[in-house]
């Protein structure tokens, strides 16, 4: 008999209950566990959703399979040989559709790693050993080449009885029309994507190959990674690299290593980490985020350290965070990414920091203190604004007021005030803490984007473009100024001229120009404290559409008018999601 506790193990992290498992569905987001399953009736079901079955129903669930392939596999997982179907089964075009798939990717796998070994790649072996990977690693995680010929994959699984729309389905060759020299017609030709790269083949949980990446082996192939397009068998935004392999380290080690590239968690599994996934240089998802919490609470973030690195690990951090992830923060010396700091620091030294990675609301008082300094008034307020969206996200009282003290420790603050303001944060939603409202000044965030704008030719060029096309302007006490700049920019003044500016301006508003101009104790801004203050505004201007909209929801209660209500519910989900992308 198959043990669905052993099946359903492989993808659901399940903790014994009584006598039976707990664990959360894999078939919706949960944050409290209510996918149970009875190991001796053989039986799961989710109290949140509905899902239910036997083990057989589970793997057709997850795996997008007909019932006699989920008899095949339950079979194969334990050890008991099944021959093979006498006849073509009866499924949907759609299941054998994914079953072929399959079976190319398995055969596209072997092909790439045996081209590995002839003398046209001999360039990539040498890369590999240079990077520092053994002939162990490379075997265990399939690396590859693909022959840089043109269709040399192609003409391998035509070959092996692939039909025509299966090719082209795979992903993994493209169709195009040929112009034929003899007669002058066309003729549908294939060729391969990947052509000249290193192979990476990304597996799903239960680790079948249902993808590649291909990277590039010189700085004249761009881009640098070539990845598979989206198939039936392979979403890029459901999909964690290496985690079927990761998963008992994971649970053993009960947190998860995230880093951003497939060499960064090749390094790290050599290097002993080996509870490591990597989100594959994309955006972290909310579906990649699930498939975190199906299997430890925690999560270390281990970015890249350049611009790009701190921005994915800040725009993660919400994700995590509303997931109700604990999350610690790796941030590595010498702006050396995960795979370059082993190479030169080796194993040891990257274990410890490991262990030592910081909490994530330490790691987000430094991060607001290194953009905002936070000496000023002004300055503690941009970066007490930086972390609140963080905090807010966080829905127990306890914790939250415990993080308020660590915080305003940090940043020199009132404990109260930074209690109160993470309070109303998540009470009321606010997006920022408002500074005292002065009809003298303009907001200090404010006087430093109208800087920016009149020195910083890159700030004209993008940031002004932002603010209009986002309908942030009308967020702006000093929008007249703003958009008065901005006008004489469209109007081909590369370098606004203040004077010009000035003349445009009503007199309390040239007053007010001429105090930003003027003032002596301004500090130099970066593009990139302007970009932290619009995602603020962006926050700000969502927050207020989403107060709008409850009051819409509101009235339509009260008006019993269900369709409407639940059309605006709609609109306040996607508002919602909107948010949690620019935490």
């Amino acid at each position: 008999m198959a043990d669905i506790a052993r099946v359903v193990g492989e993808t659901v992290t399940l903790k014994r209950s009584g006598a039976n498992y707990l664990g959360l569905c894999p078939f919706h987001q949960e944050k409290t566990p209510s996918f149970s399953v009875h190991a001796t009736k053989q039986f799961y079901y989710c109290f949140g959703c509905g899902a239910k079955g036997d083990v057989f129903r589970f793997v057709m669930e997850m795996e997008k399979v007909a019932f006699p392939e989920a008899v095949r596999r339950v079979a194969q997982r334990m050890g008991i040989p099944v021959p093979a179907p006498a006849r073509e089964e009866a499924t949907s075009p759609e299941a054998k559709l994914r079953k072929a798939l399959e079976e190319i990717h398995e055969k596209a796998l072997g092909f790439f790693r045996k081209q590995l070994q002839s003398p046209e790649a001999a360039p990539v072996r040498e890369l590999i050993r240079k990077r520092g990977v053994t002939d162990e690693a490379a075997a265990e995680f399939g690396m590859g080449y693909a022959p840089g010929g043109g269709d040399a994959l192609a003409r391998f699984l035509s070959k092996e009885g692939f039909a025509p729309n299966v090719l082209e389905a795979s992903g993994l060759v493209l169709k195009r029309d040929a112009l034929r020299r003899d007669t002058g017609g066309h003729v549908q030709e294939y060729k391969d994507r990947f052509r000249g790269r290193w192979m990476f083949p990304i597996a799903n949980e239960t680790g079948r190959t249902i993808a590649f990446a291909g990277r590039a082996l010189g700085a004249d192939q761009q881009p640098k990674y070539t990845n598979s397009p989206e198939t039936p068998l392979y979403t890029k935004s459901r999909v964690l690299y290496n985690l079927s392999r990761a998963r008992e380290a994971i649970r053993k080690a009960n947190a998860t290593l995230l880093v951003e590239g497939y060499m960064d968690a090749i390094a790290a599994w050599q290097a002993g980490v080996q509870n490591v996934v990597a989100s594959c240089g994309t955006a972290l998802t909310e579906q990649q985020v699930h498939l975190l919490t199906r299997h430890a609470p925690e999560v270390i973030v281990s970015y890249d350290p350049d611009s790009a690195g701190v921005t994915a690990t800040d725009r993660s951090l919400g994700l995590l965070l509303a997931g109700g992830m604990q999350v610690r923060i790796l941030r590595l010396p010498g702006k050396l990414d995960p795979d370059q700091y082993i190479r030169e620091s080796g194993a040891e030294a990257y274990q410890a920091r490991v262990a030592d990675a910081q909490p994530v609301f330490r790691y987000l008082a430094g991060r607001a203190l290194e953009i905002h300094k936070g000496k000023t008034p002004e300055e503690k307020l941009a970066a007490l604004n930086f972390v609140l969206p963080y905090v807010a996200s966080v829905p127990n009282k306890l914790i939250r007021a415990e993080l308020a003290a660590d915080i305003a420790q940090k940043m020199d603050v009132s404990t109260g005030l930074v209690v109160e303001a993470f309070r109303k944060a998540a009470v009321e939603r606010r997006p920022m803490v408002e500074a005292p409202k002065s009809g003298s000044r303009i907001p200090n965030a404010e006087a430093m984007l109208i800087r920016l704008l009149l020195d910083s030719e890159e700030a004209r060029q993008g940031i002004g473009n932002i603010l209009e096309e986002k309908g942030l302007l009308e967020m702006l006490e000093s929008r007249t100024i703003v958009s008065t700049l901005l006008g004489m920019i469209a109007a081909g003044e590369q370098v606004p001229d203040l004077a010009s500016l000035a003349d445009r301006l009503e007199e309390g508003q040239q007053r007010l120009l001429a105090e930003v101009v003027f003032d002596n104790e301004a500090k130099p801004v970066s593009v990139e404290e302007i970009n932290t203050y619009i995602l603020a505004l962006e926050r700000k201007q969502l927050h207020r559409q989403r107060l709008a909209l409850q009051r819409r929801i509101q009235d339509a209660h009260d008006a019993q008018d269900s369709r409407l209500a639940l059309a605006l519910l709609r609109e306040q989900s996607e508002l919602d999601r909107e948010l949690a992308n620019l935490i």
